[in-house]
């Protein structure tokens, strides 16, 4: 079993929703989350505040087989070549020991 992590900006919901349905990920999780970069900590001091441009995007997350995981890999390293972002989607895949 893999523990599959992917963030995005909010805007690429729909794809990222699109990967998971394709691989047959019918559970997993969404939070919403609001980044701040380092650019926003030099402009306002290291506590981000009220002024801070926020940056807001999803965490998406799931425990599934390695090979739902690596499909779901592939196509957002497929999706991000293709579409020339400057902020894709990123994913990452962590090896779960014990589950229960």
């Amino acid at each position: 079993m893999k523990l599959i992590g992917l963030m995005s900006l909010e805007n690429f919901k729909d794809e990222i929703r699109g990967i998971l349905k394709r691989h047959d990920v019918h559970i997993y999780s969404e939070v919403e989350i609001v980044g701040h970069t380092a650019e926003t900590l030099r402009r306002h001091g290291w506590w981000p505040s009220e002024e801070s441009d926020a940056i807001y995007s999803t965490l998406y997350f799931a425990i599934v087989s390695a090979d739902k995981a690596e499909g779901v890999m592939n196509d957002i390293q497929n999706y991000n070549a293709k579409s020339d972002l400057l902020h894709p989607p990123r994913a990452f895949l962590v090896n779960v020991e014990k589950m229960v």
